[in-house]
């Protein structure tokens, strides 16, 4: 999927790159690596939440063996973090709600979309920040 043209992708249920708030990239283990907010929300206090959901999903798959995570979402009040786990890595993506009850549809292109978009875009694109 090519994420050069930064339009709206409804067809992996992420309205647009103007939905973004952030996103965080973890390591095999779950610890945090990278940190990218935008200026709309300043706030990394989801990342502790993704950290600690990372810590109990490792410590529930060794004591009860099951399978590793491979995508999940989690809803705030803030909006939802699609959080994917590919590559050795989890990456975290906090997106905008347009309604409450607003659901992305998480599926293997939004895997890949979310993968591919940290990898190409979030690094140099102008609306995101380090932290």
């Amino acid at each position: 999927m090519s994420i050069s043209n930064l339009q709206p992708l409804k067809a992996v249920g992420v309205p647009n790159v103007d939905q973004i708030l952030g996103l965080a990239v973890f390591d095999s283990m779950g610890l945090p690596c990278d940190c990218f907010i935008t200026p709309q929300h300043k706030d990394t206090e989801w990342v502790q939440l993704v950290f600690q959901s990372l810590g109990l999903q490792q410590l529930m798959t060794s004591a009860m063996e099951l399978p590793e995570l491979e995508h999940v979402m989690i809803r705030t009040k803030i909006g939802n973090i699609i959080v994917v786990y590919r590559h050795q890595r989890y990456v975290a993506l906090l997106v905008k709600r347009a309604l409450p009850q607003e659901r992305p549809q998480i599926d293997i292109n939004l895997v890949d979309w979310v993968c591919n978009f940290e990898a190409t875009v979030v690094r140099s694109h102008t609306n995101f920040r380090a932290v």
